[in-house]
Formats: C-alpha cells, structure tokens, sequence
C-alpha cells in the first residue's frame, strides 16, 4: 500500500486543542478541524456506576474481550442483553449500563449519520503490552470515536504542544512494538535474568517518554469521562507530517481491572457529519 505524506501545515499544528469541560454538549467539538480529543468529565457520576465499580475491581463483573464491526445500533443491543453478566449487580445497575453504551452508540450515530457501528467492550486488569498509540481507521470512515471508561484508572494522554516530533513518537512506538515482542517472548521462556532485563528496557522505554518535551507532560482522562477523540486514516499511518491529525494516548499500566466501551461509526451514511441537536 502506497504511503500517502499530507501536506504539512504549521498553522493547523500550532491551532490544535484538546477541550475539557464539565459539559458533555460540548463533545460534539469533535467535529471542529482543529480539535484533536474532547475529554468531558461528568460534575458527579450516578450512584449506578459506582456499584458497576466495585464489582469490576473486585472481578465479579467480568467482560470478554469483543470486538463487534459493521454492527446496527440494534445488535450492539441485543449483544448487551445477551452478554452483560446478569445477578452480578442490581438490575438497575445493568439496565442503567446497556442505556449508557447505547447513548454513546446514538451520540456516535446522530454525528456521522451513520447506521453501521464498531464496537469495543472488556474487562481486564492493566498491562504493559500496550504504550502510547493513535487508533486507526480505514480509508472513508469517520475519523474519530467515542471511548468511556467506567472504573479505575483514567487514560493518559498527550497535549498537542507537548509533542517533539511525529518522527520522535513514530521512533518511540516503533522501538515500543520490538521491546513488547521481545518482553513477550522473554516471558514465554524460562531464563528469569532475560524476562528481568526485557521488562527493564521496556519500562525505561515508557519512563522516558523521548518524544515529549518532559516526561511528565502528559495528561489524565479519569475514569467516567467521555472522550471524543480523532483516529488516524491507516494510510497516514507512520507519516511524520501533521502532529494534529490524531490523540496520542495509552492505557495505565497497572491497577485494578476496568470496564472499557469505545465506540466508532463505521462509515457515514453521506459523506458528511452533522451536529447533534442537543448532544
């Protein structure tokens, strides 16, 4: 497949923000060129997910790792009904749970006029098998998507300015996918010095953070908020111009386990996007 290089502009790069707010109407900002993520934190979260919390930490809530593609908003709901653990929390916690991934489903629906959806729903602990990443999608469909997570640690994330260089994260993510293979592989052997010393280059890789003017430029999405956030056309990928055409991001690393939904449209129903009435 060709690579194809966009025009760098310094202008679009220097303009690029991310927005937080306190007002989840504002995520449909996502459509403004020069927003790259949109991270709503809810004032208070419902009583509801505090209880979906617990029983998540405490992995009695448990989520396969799914991955629904070209799906209507109709079989992501039939899928909940079906697979969502039932008498593990209250009913209402459950109901409130399939009504809260729906609504991001139709928020995603109501912006790209869409009828076809992707789906991404698990539950699991953190791991170091995944450092700072843009997420893709193919060449037409809408490029960006709705992540929530509802407990535990947030998302990190990184501001446009405090960006070095696309060369210098595509440097990172690059020696980051060979120390993973290599952390793997060291893990799946019985030398305990080698798994010792491939965690140690990994760790040190994600410490460093060289492709950030400082190592602790990096912002947190807590958990409970919503990010609308800009995915990368695959054919741009591992192209160095334009640092504002994705969200850098990476999952925590450790701490309890997690429910994590993201939701993206599969294509536009027009070509266009529009602004929801009322978020």
């Amino acid at each position: 497949m060709r690579l194809i290089k966009p025009r760098a502009d310094a202008a679009a790069v220097a303009s690029t923000i991310i927005v937080r707010t306190l007002d989840e109407h504002e995520l449909v900002r996502i459509l403004e060129p020069q927003v790259q993520a949109v991270v709503y934190a809810p004032p208070a979260l419902p009583a509801w997910m505090g209880e979906l919390a617990g029983a998540v930490a405490a992995g009695e809530f448990r989520v396969r790792r799914t991955i629904l593609g070209e799906v209507t908003g109709a079989e992501i709901a039939g899928w909940l009904e079906d697979n969502l653990p039932v008498g593990v929390v209250a009913e209402a916690v459950r109901d409130a749970l399939v009504a809260d991934v729906l609504a991001l489903v139709e928020r995603q629906r109501a912006m790209t006029e869409s009828s076809r959806f992707m789906l991404r729903i698990f539950t699991g602990a953190p791991t170091r098998d995944c450092g700072f990443h843009v997420d893709t999608v193919p060449p037409g469909a809408p490029r960006f998507g709705l992540l929530r997570v509802y407990n535990g640690a947030g998302t990190d994330y990184v501001e446009p300015a405090a960006l070095i260089s696309m060369r210098g994260f595509y440097r990172y993510a690059s020696r980051r996918e060979r120390l993973a293979r290599e952390w793997a592989e060291a893990r799946a052997g019985d030398d305990e010095s080698v798994r010792r010393r491939a965690l140690a280059d990994l760790v040190q890789l994600d410490e460093e953070r060289a492709f950030l003017a400082g190592p602790e430029r990096v912002e947190t999405a807590p958990a409970g908020a919503i990010v609308a956030f800009r995915h990368l056309d695959v054919r741009h990928h591992w192209s160095t111009d334009e640092r504002h055409r994705a969200w850098i991001h990476c999952s925590p690393m450790q701490g309890e386990p997690r429910l994590v939904v993201n939701v993206t449209a599969h294509r536009s129903a027009t070509g266009r996007f529009s602004r929801p009435g009322g978020g």
